[in-house]
């Protein structure tokens, strides 16, 4: 039997926590971003992984939520409020945007 005492091991093990249990800023970043796009924060499953170092964020979209992009991003970043948190959340809505065009079409066509 194995012990962990490190919590931080122990969450890694864990599956994502939504996004905005992890950090409202950033969920309140996507969603402001989805809605310049006319798209809702239920299109998208995010979700995140918190450590000392910073946070890996997890957005699942498309059909059957197949479509993952994930980018880490460090505290100070985060804090900051850096532009590329920002850009990451906006390419990302865009992908979302173009996949649900295509998932419509798809299911249009059959």
């Amino acid at each position: 039997m194995t012990i962990i005492n490190d919590p931080y091991a122990l969450a890694a093990m864990l599956p994502d926590k939504p996004l905005p249990a992890v950090e409202p800023r950033l969920y309140q970043l996507l969603a402001r971003e989805l809605q310049a796009l006319h798209l809702h924060p239920y299109d998208v499953k995010a979700g995140g992984r918190a450590d000392e170092q910073g946070l890996t964020l997890n957005l699942r979209f498309g059909e059957d939520l197949g479509q993952l992009l994930s980018r880490r991003f460090s505290w100070q970043v985060i804090e900051a409020g850096d532009e590329e948190v920002v850009a990451f959340f906006r390419e990302a809505a865009e992908r979302m945007r173009k996949t649900l065009i295509s998932d419509y079409f798809k299911i249009m066509k059959s």
